[in-house]
């Protein structure tokens, strides 16, 4: 008696092709250099998943924390208490009404979560900016990340960034953090496979710009408390009463039990530091990307973008591969491209030679790289 099977359970027939892995891309540069803009265009190319600010929120500046990209393996839950977790800077700053702008999240009304209970760092702006509804796509991922099988942390970043992909229809990622050149080691190692679009900003703009933002001053300040008493009072419990004598008065206020807003408001901090902090984050950053395949860089300059944004939304395009060609969406991002409102060459004449140089050596680090202007002008040291 012979038999046959049938052809819908034939063993020569096999189940649908998973979708290709997205292709993996993180948008960095040194913070206050036009990648917030980038990240908000390239969220309208219908291909491309835009991901703002998760690192960035994860670590806080200047404080890169093991516990973001901890060593062995993780399961679901370790994992999602990594991305649900709240940071007291941030906590800070939107309780006064002092948060930056990029901060998303609709912390009043009826929204869940508020500066006094801390906002989770994914809802601050990651999940935001993928959607008006980021509370009910909070709880989708914490259902999806449980069930994430034990893993290192980059296959769970890996795993979470593909899961949203799918869950939007792209088929690239672009993570952007404010300020994460310095990540761009960490990120080797736990993302082998992305490429990087770095944007680079003449540094003493970007000096000035972090010197007017409260989460660069905030982060200056939280660095100085943290050389002073020899611990960080924002990750750990206040200091005692008698360290209280070795920190200097102006700095009182932002004691994290002392917090003052209005000190914050009118603490001034000069931009020849934030030069100095632009031009030792550009000299790490640029190791880091020289140590991989050209093709796998693009550097694309804000002063180019601004001056000639249809060429410059041409070459992310390209970088991003060929199936990213889109002219409507060029069109539409470079129409909405405009001038920043300050420069650093209103500064006063003093303050202006103390910001070139303090941003020499950051200067210096993209020369001996070659990264200059695209449209070919020598970048003679930026001065």
């Amino acid at each position: 008696m012979s038999s046959t099977t049938p052809a819908s359970v034939s063993p020569t027939s096999s189940a649908p092709p998973a979708p290709p892995a997205p292709a993996q891309v993180f948008v960095t540069g040194t913070g206050r250099c036009g990648s917030t803009l980038v990240s908000a265009l390239l969220r309208e190319h219908p291909r491309v998943l835009s991901l703002s600010e998760l690192f960035n929120h994860l670590t806080d500046m200047y404080r890169i924390t093991a516990r973001v990209f901890p060593e062995g393996t993780l399961s679901g839950a370790e994992f999602w208490r990594i991305l649900s977790s709240r940071n007291a800077v941030n906590r800070l700053l939107t309780t006064h009404g002092l948060a930056p702008k990029e901060i998303l999240y609709p912390a009043s009304g009826s929204a869940r979560y508020s500066g006094e209970s801390g906002i989770p760092a994914l809802l601050l702006t990651t999940l935001p900016h993928l959607t008006d509804t980021p509370e009910a796509l909070y709880e989708e991922v914490g259902a999806a990340v449980a069930q994430f099988p034990d893993a290192p942390v980059g296959a769970h970043y890996t795993r979470l960034f593909s899961w949203l992909c799918t869950r939007f229809g792209k088929s690239l990622w672009a993570e952007r953090s404010g300020g994460s050149l310095i990540l761009t080691e960490q990120f080797r190692q736990h993302f082998p496979e992305a490429r990087y679009l770095h944007i680079v900003r003449d540094g003493r703009d970007c000096a000035l710009s972090m010197s007017r933002h409260s989460g660069f001053r905030m982060g200056a300040v939280v660095m100085a408390l943290s050389l002073t008493l020899g611990h960080d009072p924002y990750a750990e419990t206040g200091p005692a009463g008698g360290e209280l004598g070795f920190v200097p008065e102006e700095l009182l206020p932002f004691l994290p039990d002392r917090f003052d807003a209005a000190a914050e408001r009118d603490y001034r901090l000069p931009p020849s530091l934030f030069g100095t902090y632009w031009s030792d984050e550009m000299r790490r950053g640029m190791e880091a990307l020289s140590a991989l395949p050209a093709g796998n860089v693009l550097h694309v300059w804000y002063e180019d973008l601004l001056a000639a944004p249809g060429p410059s939304l041409r070459r992310i395009a390209e970088f991003l591969g060929p199936e990213f060609a889109d002219e409507e969406w060029e069109r539409r991002s470079a129409a909405r491209v405009a001038r920043p409102s300050s420069s650093w060459r209103e500064l006063p004449a003093a303050e202006r030679d103390e910001l070139d140089e303090a941003c020499r050596a950051g200067f210096s680090s993209l020369a001996a790289h070659d990264v200059n202007r695209y449209d070919n002008s020598p970048l003679r040291s930026g001065i």
